[in-house]
Order: C-alpha cells, then sequence, then structure tokens
C-alpha cells in the first residue's frame, strides 16, 4: 500500500520519478503506468494528478529547469562576467542534457512540452545575454548585440552537446575547448582566457532525483 503524502508531496514525488525514467528511457518511451509502477502506486493516482501523458512530460521538464534555473541565475549575476561565462560553456552532466535533448526529439510531438521547452530556452538566452553584456561592460571582450551572441553559443553548445553526450564523437575535455574557442573569438576575448577562468561547476545539480 502507497505511504500517504499530502498533495503537494505526491506531486512531487511523481514528477522526480519521471524524470528518473526519462533520464534513464527518454521521453517517448516513459508511460503513465511506467510511472505509477516507479511510484509504487496505482495508474489512477497518477492521472489524478496529471491527466494526460503530455500534462506530466511538461511538468517534469519545467520541474527540471526550474530546479536550476535559481542557482543558474545567482552564477549569471554574482560571478566575475568571465568566470560566469566559462561555467555557462562548461559541460554539464550527462543526465541534464538527455533530458534537454529528449525533449527536443518530443516537443514536435507534444505540444505542452514543446511551449515549456521554447519558453525555457528564451530565459536561456536571456541570462546567458546578460554575463555577455557585462564582458562587454568590463572591456575583457565586446559584443554589439548581446542577445544575438548569446543566441549563436547557446545553439554551439547544444550542438556539441549532442556530439559529446548523444554520439560520443569528443570527449569532455574537447567539447569545453570547443565552446570556450568559439565564444573567444566571437566575442573578441584573449584566446585561453576561459580555460584559465573556468569555474568548477556544481555537477549535483542534475542529480537522478530531480
Amino acid at each position: 500500500m502507497a505511504t500517504r503524502l499530502d498533495p503537494a508531496e505526491r506531486r512531487e514525488q511523481i514528477i522526480a520519478a519521471t524524470l528518473r525514467l526519462v533520464a534513464r528511457d527518454g521521453f517517448a518511451r516513459v508511460t503513465l503506468r511506467d510511472v505509477a509502477a516507479e511510484v509504487g502506486v496505482v495508474h489512477g493516482l497518477i492521472r489524478h494528478y496529471f491527466s494526460t501523458r503530455e500534462q506530466l512530460m511538461a511538468a517534469a521538464f519545467d520541474a527540471a529547469v526550474l530546479a536550476e534555473a535559481e542557482e543558474d541565475e545567482e552564477l549569471a549575476t554574482t560571478l566575475e562576467p568571465i568566470t560566469a561565462l566559462a561555467d555557462w560553456l562548461t559541460t554539464t552532466p550527462r543526465d541534464h542534457w538527455f533530458v534537454w535533448i529528449d525533449a527536443w526529439s518530443e516537443a514536435p510531438r507534444n505540444a505542452e512540452l514543446h511551449a515549456s521547452l521554447t519558453r525555457h530556452q528564451r530565459e536561456s538566452y536571456v541570462r546567458l545575454a546578460g554575463i555577455i553584456r557585462r564582458i562587454d561592460a568590463s572591456g575583457i571582450g565586446s559584443s554589439a548585440d548581446p542577445e544575438g551572441d548569446a543566441s549563436v553559443l547557446t545553439a554551439v553548445i547544444d550542438g556539441i552537446a549532442v556530439q559529446h553526450h548523444a554520439l560520443g564523437l569528443i570527449d569532455e575535455d574537447e567539447a569545453d575547448r570547443m565552446a570556450f574557442g568559439v565564444a573567444e573569438a566571437r566575442l573578441g576575448i584573449p584566446s585561453g582566457t576561459l580555460a584559465r577562468e573556468r569555474a568548477t561547476p556544481d555537477r549535483s545539480r542534475w542529480a537522478t532525483t530531480h
């Protein structure tokens, strides 16, 4: 018999279980019955909180991204700008990227997930553009279009993540070198600066409990 939890705790438990399954199997393969089995409850209880699979997938993605958004915002605004950029570009854990990569794949077939993904992607552009503005103001680098540069660099690191995490074509060090090199060239930052200023990422942020 499932332990009785209040609604907020049960919802959080369901979302956490969903993300464990997504990290292992991908969005496309996870069903409401899978989540019920992972939580240890009957299928109908999952539907009490999320009437459709699409709603649950979007809610799970929202929770995963929001779990790190506050910390991302703090790092983006409080670290020295060059260190903040290095931290932003540094390769993040496999589970983090598998959630995003699978979300990209599933979004064309899930309107709710598509809306969530688009919103979070745009919020990510805004944070990165803020870092780029700080770099421009510091004189370490320059940018006439922080939003445009943020969009380009995001596309670069997303592509690098696919090559590293999904395909295994490049290792972590090479992924970081590529991302740093493109950013330095685009923003006029002296070569090697980002590697020297690289912050140590908190790799617990995307543990499988999220």
